[in-house]
């Protein structure tokens, strides 16, 4: 394919050196050419993360296609991020974390797909597979396509849109990027923003494959941190979701619940769960679906949202 628009693809990175080099050179050994990469270091000056990273990007030193831009301190990942578009010149924007890797094809086949889709397409993401912790594999099972704004307002969207997402640079910038008050869900936050000035297009071929038991997790989160990150989320879409139908609005909010219950099992609050999906007005029907759905899951090792 040949074409004129630059690709550019950011990059964060935070302590995470030794996977950093696979993750750049899988966008530079794309078969689509005209791409840059932006590394953004979140690393803190003087730090063993940011010694070790300049380490690495030293060997990018003579490649025109590579920037390096560095934080003096620690800030987040949607600094990070934001740090790298201000920083790159592509007419698309895509975002890859520092231990993903793009398959050789990738750009060229989304760059393709969205100039066909046209300008009420603003972004596209594709087939991935996932590398969970003991070598398990799962697949993606997401294909929707057209205005996704409720379904990004549930985060039932799975295709992991941190490293699975090739957008038109110019919407990136008009929605003001990442939202870096958010340390959790900073790609899904993102996500929902943009869907509501856009539709997304789907690309049927695994082009990404994302190295899950990379992503080194520190301490399990509590339960009340979990529902903190909730209720942080939906605080900030309160009013893109009041702007929906009333059944919609009941939709969001009984999803929420039935994922807090997931979540809540395994950390034994289960009773406080459930409660809450009764004053959530979670019924019988969707919730027997909910199982159905999560037990799919499972058996398919395939990654897809709830649609309820």
């Amino acid at each position: 394919m040949n074409s004129d628009k630059l690709v550019s693809v950011i990059i964060p990175t935070y302590k995470r050196p030794d996977y950093l080099v696979r993750a750049v050179d899988s966008v530079l050994n794309q078969t689509y050419k005209n791409v840059e990469v932006v590394v953004a270091d979140d690393n803190s000056d003087g730090d063993e993360g940011r010694l070790a990273t300049e380490k690495v990007m030293a060997r990018y030193s003579g490649d025109s296609r590579v920037i390096y831009c560095k934080h003096a301190v620690n800030k987040n990942g949607s600094a990070a991020r934001n740090t790298g578009i201000k920083a790159s010149h592509g007419a698309y924007i895509a975002f890859l974390d520092d231990d993903d890797e793009m398959l050789p094809e990738r750009i060229e086949l989304m760059v393709s797909r969205l100039e066909k889709m046209g300008a009420e397409y603003g972004a596209c993401y594709s087939d991935f597979r996932k590398i969970m912790p003991g070598g398990i594999s799962q697949t993606c099972g997401e294909n929707r396509e057209g205005d996704l704004h409720r379904a990004a307002l549930m985060r039932s969207l799975y295709f992991c849109p941190g490293s699975n997402l090739l957008a038109r640079a110019e919407l990136v910038r008009k929605i003001g990027g990442f939202d870096e008050d958010f340390r959790r869900n900073q790609d899904v936050e993102f996500l929902a923003r943009l869907t509501k000035i856009t539709k997304l297009c789907y690309v049927d071929k695994l082009t990404l494959i994302i190295h899950y038991e990379d992503h080194s997790a520190g301490t399990r989160m509590s339960y009340q941190q979990l529902v903190d990150i909730d209720n942080f989320f939906l605080k900030k879409f309160e009013g893109d979701i009041s702007e929906l139908s009333k059944r919609d609005s009941r939709r969001i909010k009984s999803y929420f619940a039935l994922e807090r219950l997931r979540y809540a099992i395994p950390r034994h609050k289960t009773g406080d769960a459930l409660a809450n999906c009764i004053r959530s007005g979670v019924g019988p029907i969707i919730f027997i679906r909910y199982c159905f759905y999560v037990l799919r899951r499972m058996i398919t090792k395939k990654s897809f949202g709830f649609r309820i």
